[in-house]
């Protein structure tokens, strides 16, 4: 009886491999049905490099409900640190540039994607030509369009979380809209409250580094034109790169074991051009940021009672991140943005401590006045350079 049902429970091996055969069958039908659904639709609606409505999408769950903004008016606020930026900075701006605007999370998002989507719109043909007509390579770039839009869709919520302001300045087009300057106050009370800092103190102390950037993109004619074509010429070589399908992974390995780990992981894998053109940029974005705090604290101590403390916890806040957001920012490459500040602040203070604010904007004046990055990460090679025995008088 026992060895009976041992029989029964037991299937002979010709079963077993019946059974294996179909299941293999039945999960080779079902991957073919999908592929060939997948492909169908990406004929019907062809998907951009990044599914830009999947990444809205992925963001848009990790944000709280919509913010109402508050009635302050950050506009008058911003008209009325102007002068004090204009006159320290040495410059003017057109009329009408400076356009302020309270935003929550959401409005901070679809600003963002929508610039991202028009920088990545000249790789758009070279994506599509990098997969075949196949029911398998349609398949397979509206897999990873999806892909990377629920990717840059969960960074951007985690940034939106984060973002104080920014000025949404159109770089890589012609703008079908006008430049704006966008403060998110939901994250601007949370962050005061956590900091135990004024409220009002945040919110001045974030306008007039904001207003700085629209100073600097609006009133130094040669900024704007030069990021563009810096970044035109960044576009290119991906361009270039993406119609070259030879290599792959193994030339980015061999170029990661070249350099030897320096630099972040996203220079690891450029070609020598990109990261001639990456290195340009960087010098013009810590210059851009540094030099923007250096205004925010120049002029804050002189307008905002609290400035010491707010000063103090803010730093603190920067060194304090939690090991999650830390960890974000290695990963992605963000950690990149937070030194542009700490480097572009450390040069500009030094330049302003040599030749005080006249010194600071004369290296504006023009592009060749600019830092290289070996000079930026060492001042005194660039005041030997450019810079006029302190006191003397710059022209």
């Amino acid at each position: 009886m026992k060895e009976g049902r041992e029989m029964r429970r037991t299937a002979p091996p010709t079963r077993r491999a019946w059974q294996l055969m179909a299941w293999i069958g039945v999960t080779a039908l079902m991957m073919r049905l999908g592929v060939k659904w997948l492909a169908n639709q990406e004929r019907r609606q062809p998907t951009d490099m990044v599914d830009w409505q999947a990444a809205l999408a992925t963001a848009r769950r990790m944000l709280p409900p919509a913010h109402q903004p508050p009635q302050h008016n950050y506009q008058e606020l911003a008209d009325t640190v102007a002068p004090q930026v204009a006159a320290l900075m040495q410059c003017e701006i057109p009329s009408g540039a400076l356009r302020v605007r309270a935003v929550d999370q959401s409005d901070w998002l679809r600003a963002n994607l929508r610039s991202f989507a028009r920088i990545m719109a000249p790789l758009e043909p070279h994506w599509q030509a990098a997969h075949d007509d196949s029911d398998w390579g349609l398949a397979g770039r509206r897999v990873n369009g999806h892909v990377a839009g629920v990717q840059s869709g969960a960074l951007l919520g985690w940034m939106a979380m984060r973002v104080l302001g920014q000025y949404d300045v159109a770089i890589m087009h012609d703008a079908d809209q006008p430049n704006e300057l966008l403060l998110v106050d939901a994250n601007i009370a949370r962050i005061a409250g956590e900091q135990r800092v004024d409220v009002a103190a945040m919110r001045e102390w974030i306008v007039i580094h904001e207003v700085s950037h629209v100073f600097q993109f609006e009133g130094i004619p040669w900024l704007k034109p030069k990021m563009r074509t810096l970044m035109d010429a960044f576009m290119q070589t991906l361009a270039a790169q993406m119609a070259d399908d030879t290599g792959g992974m193994w030339v980015l390995a061999q170029r990661a074991l070249q350099r030897g780990g320096q630099g972040s992981w996203l220079e690891w894998a450029m070609t020598d051009a990109q990261q001639r053109l990456f290195a340009e940029m960087q010098v013009m974005m810590s210059l851009v940021e540094g030099h923007s705090n250096y205004v925010m604290n120049t002029i804050g101590a002189t307008r905002i009672p609290q400035f010491q403390r707010l000063h103090q916890r803010m730093e603190a806040r920067q060194h304090e991140r939690p090991t999650l957001d830390a960890l974000i920012l290695r990963v992605t490459g963000m950690q990149v943005k937070m030194a542009q500040y700490r480097d572009g602040e450390r040069f500009v203070q030094a330049v302003a401590r040599h030749g005080g604010p006249e010194l600071v904007a004369w290296m504006w004046r023009a592009e060749a006045h600019l830092p290289t990055k070996e000079e930026l990460h060492d001042p005194a090679r660039w005041l030997a350079r450019h810079a006029p025995p302190a006191g003397a008088t710059t022209v």
